[in-house]
């Protein structure tokens, strides 16, 4: 029983992670119905813009942290100018077919300015290692959970208590009626691009705290494709729900399944997970049902 407590805590506390990506597709998401497939490019790109500030030119953490995510919020603003915002008005299909090759192009200049090896990644963070008994949670999980749980409260109050988080939720409900009545769409979309770098920059560099730094990492930002059609492609907390159920359940079938000689089995248990859940609720757990007449 003990076991299993440990198992669902560790998966939470990476389940918090996961949620903060799945956030960062739903926004962007909600305000363009197009999908982010360059997420782990993007995840790579913010934790080396920190990297570079507080490894390579030695700035405090609490001075490195605000500045990598400010730069990680204008490449994405900049991102958005260049490839997303010519394709405003147009299907968000294509704008979902210029993200996936966006994708390839970052990795592409990652590697030509950082090369492919890998970079060591280590923040020296207060210990907040909690022990209970038999019960052990160490101090990076720990950290990471709190981090982007806290980034993912952030987001919310800005959505739901601030001007600019109105306007793109009214551009997101419909974009023709939000310019009717004077709003920009076309800034709102590059508010929306920024933040989601800036939380995906969060989730990067926690991810990065758990061992190293490299361009192969951009496979971590597939993580939030089941967290958003298992949440829901459209809830900000189906977004929630789907990284803490993703998490427990790579958890889960890291501790209990791959002993018995499934190896590599925790990577592909979430998308199993996934066409279950797809199969029984096509919208996720949590999105908007669409009724379409023919």
């Amino acid at each position: 029983m003990l076991d299993l407590v440990q198992t669902l805590g560790n998966g939470i506390l990476v389940g918090l992670v996961y949620a903060l990506l799945g956030l960062c597709i739903v926004i962007i998401f909600r305000a363009s119905e197009a999908f982010n497939f360059a997420i782990g490019e993007f995840l790579v790109i913010g934790s080396f813009l920190f990297y570079v500030l507080f490894f390579d030119l030695e700035i405090p953490f609490i001075i490195a942290l605000p500045l990598g995510l400010l730069a990680a919020a204008a490449v994405g603003a900049l991102v958005e100018r260049i490839t997303i915002k010519p394709l405003l008005g147009r299907s968000p299909l294509s704008m979902t077919i210029v993200s996936l090759g966006l994708g390839f192009f970052l990795r592409a200049c990652i590697q030509l300015v950082w090369g492919s090896h890998t970079y060591s990644f280590f923040l020296d963070l207060p210990d907040i290692t909690v022990e209970a008994g038999d019960l052990l949670y160490l101090s990076d999980p720990i950290w990471a959970g709190i981090l982007s749980l806290v980034t993912f409260g952030l987001v919310i109050l800005f959505l739901f208590r601030t001007r600019w988080g109105l306007a793109v939720r009214a551009t997101s409900e419909d974009q023709a009626k939000a310019m009717a009545f004077g709003i920009n769409a076309r800034f709102i979309l590059l508010i929306v691009w920024a933040v989601s770098a800036l939380c995906i920059a969060v989730a990067g560099i926690m991810i990065c705290n758990f061992g190293a730094l490299q361009v192969g990492m951009a496979y971590v930002g597939l993580r939030a494709i089941p967290v958003v059609l298992i949440g829901g492609m459209d809830s900000i907390g189906g977004a929630l729900v789907g990284g803490i159920i993703v998490g427990m359940c790579e958890a889960l079938a890291g501790t209990y399944i791959e002993p018995l000689g499934l190896i590599g089995f925790k990577d592909v248990a979430p998308y199993i997970l996934l066409l279950i859940v797809l199969f029984i609720r096509p919208y996720g757990l949590f999105g908007t049902v669409r009724i379409e007449r023919v």
